[in-house]
């Protein structure tokens, strides 16, 4: 779904707060051991550059998470004794599991090998396209010139009467009544972008998921929170593909106090949308609740890559000095961020 952003300022104010309390009693652990290796593609043995490495509790919640390097290389530092679970996943490729252990000594050059994805199947709510197929072919010019203006000229006002038109042509287009409520949302007018959402939800007989799942978050942001959260579950048993709405539960997890479910949310909300900004800053108060500041470091990082200048932006950049502050001072060395 495409996805118009609500604003998240307060939440990342909170984070700063947060990063201002930390306390790091901890020294540096003279016991610690380390983890590192190198991940290749199976058959061809190149290596895969870039993956997401993800050190695990042999029970699964995650520690620390760092991206391979250029050459496929990755490294795990001061890690205490005991045994892992080292997660390793690329683009287009199987992800893998690793049970690791570094009860006694460290284990240096791991060859990590991933097998190439195998044909995806067809995404859910296929049936979806054929009705937008069924729809009078002026409609659909009409709906495609819509969602031209709405995401890639950003001109909302004439987006939203293309989606109006389409819907004279077409009324139980219901495709063109989510896209509208999108406009209506992009305009700042959240009441009419629930009715177009609600009829979008009612003319599909609840079977589309993009309008189940924006009705449901408008409403949980509007404190409406049992209604919206059976709604954005509804929409994601029929999508689960749809990163706006695993954000969002990841949001609503975080809410409950349930931060290993938040975190899975949110990291598939990152394989679908590997360049939106706010599942980075997700990932951030996630990792930051967890005290794993190392993946805190790696979230903050992705972050400022893809919004370097924005308020948003620069109260990033304050938030990693002052996490990369605390952790040198604690243990007396500054940690370099993986980018």
């Amino acid at each position: 779904m495409g996805r118009i952003d609500f604003v998240r300022g307060v939440l990342f104010l909170a984070l700063l707060l947060l990063v201002a309390t930390l306390g790091f009693s901890r020294g540096a652990d003279k016991s610690a051991v380390v983890l590192t290796g190198t991940i290749f593609s199976d058959g061809t043995n190149e290596r895969i550059a870039h993956a997401d490495t993800i050190l695990c509790e042999d029970g699964g919640l995650p520690l620390q998470e760092l991206p391979a390097s250029d050459s496929g290389e990755f490294s795990f530092q001061g890690i205490r004794p005991g045994t892992y679970l080292l997660r390793v996943k690329a683009s287009g490729f199987e992800s893998a599991e690793m049970h690791i252990d570094l009860t006694s000594a460290s284990v240096r050059g791991l060859s990590v090998v991933l097998k190439p994805a195998r044909a995806a199947a067809p995404p859910a709510g296929k049936t979806i396209s054929v009705h937008e197929l069924a729809m009078p072919r002026a409609a659909r010019d009409l709906f495609a010139s819509g969602k031209k203006k709405l995401y890639a000229e950003k001109n909302s006002k004439a987006a939203l009467r293309d989606f109006q038109s389409a819907i004279k042509k077409a009324p139980d287009f219901y495709e063109a009544y989510y896209q509208a409520g999108m406009a209506y949302l992009s305009l700042q007018d959240p009441t009419e972008a629930e009715k177009n959402f609600r009829k979008s939800a009612d003319l599909s007989e609840k079977k589309y998921a993009d309008a189940e799942i924006a009705l449901g978050t408008i409403l949980l942001h509007r404190g409406e929170a049992n209604e919206g959260e059976a709604l954005l579950r509804e929409g994601l048993a029929l999508n689960p593909h749809s990163w706006p709405g695993q954000f969002e539960l990841g949001e609503l997890e975080v809410a409950h106090g349930h931060l290993d479910l938040a975190f899975a949310a949110a990291d598939e909300a990152r394989a679908l949308a590997p360049n939106q900004p706010v599942v980075y800053r997700l990932l951030a108060v996630i990792h930051l609740q967890q005290k794993n500041y190392p993946a805190l470091i790696t979230d903050l990082d992705a972050y400022l890559r893809l919004d370097p200048d924005s308020p948003a932006g620069l109260r990033a950049k304050e938030i990693r000095a002052a996490v990369e502050k605390q952790i040198a001072n604690s243990s007396g060395t500054a940690v370099s961020a993986n980018k």
